[in-house]
């Protein structure tokens, strides 16, 4: 019989002769992609032995990729009880949608006052693909995409501490991302924010570019919301039931 761990990588890393460090990154990189494709749950148990097995690590290899996903702030470290996907609760998405209004607001703001030409070329095509994407159902591409554009926005607001100050919580928007785009119905709703963004980036109107970042991180924020307080709500009728 399959482990649970073994039912989520379904490709099990193989061992070979690599230095440790290349190694750890591999692992670290391997975990990192199924945490952000959800094929770990928020708050799931991380079974050391489990993931030994399966990418072929030495324990102090895993546990140093572990080390690195818990200063992204994907997993965290339970006293005596080893590493959980992070579990995020209201009060800290509230805090991450705040920190991500301020950067990204800036950052479209400046985008859109120094973009190049081939830049905003480039920004226009992105939503004609993603809207490819939604109709296909393909969330992964649509994933994607959404980090391309972001990438180029931040790429050309041409500001370098805005775009070190990114990398401090990126896996962690990935990581909502990941979440909010299992839901069609926020797919949908979130390519109509983006190309009413892309339109005010296009026409280098900081204003409306502000306003439609700002709703486009309000609805997102709202949504997710929503949807723990719903999961709170599911668990806590199981528990009783």
């Amino acid at each position: 019989m399959q482990s649970a761990a073994e039912d989520i990588l379904v490709t099990p890393l193989r061992s070979t002769p690599v230095a440790d460090k290349t190694l750890r990154s591999r692992v670290q990189r391997e975990l990192r992609s199924a945490i952000l494709d959800g094929r770990y749950r928020a708050g799931q148990k991380l079974v050391e032995r489990e993931l030994c097995e399966l990418t072929g690590a030495s324990r102090s290899i895993l546990r140093e990729a572990l080390v690195g996903l818990e200063m992204s702030g994907l997993v965290e470290s339970e006293s005596y009880r080893g590493y959980r996907v992070t579990l995020l609760s209201v009060r800290k998405v509230c805090e991450l949608f705040e920190l991500r209004s301020s950067l990204e607001t800036q950052a479209v703001e400046l985008f859109a006052e120094r973009a190049s030409a081939a830049e905003l070329r480039e920004l226009e095509a992105l939503p004609a693909r993603l809207e490819a994407c939604l109709a296909n159902a393909d969330v992964a591409g649509m994933r994607q995409l959404k980090a391309n554009y972001y990438e180029l926005l931040f790429s050309g607001c041409r500001n370098e501490e805005i775009g070190r100050a990114r990398g401090n919580l990126i896996d962690r928007v990935h990581y909502l991302r990941a979440r909010l785009m299992s839901d069609p119905k926020r797919r949908e709703v979130s390519l109509g924010e983006m190309r009413r963004l892309t339109t005010a980036l296009l026409t280098r109107d900081r204003l409306a570019t502000r306003a439609a970042s700002l709703a486009h991180l309000a609805a997102a924020r709202d949504t997710l919301l929503e949807s723990m307080a719903q999961e709170a709500g599911y668990s806590a009728a199981e528990s009783t039931a």
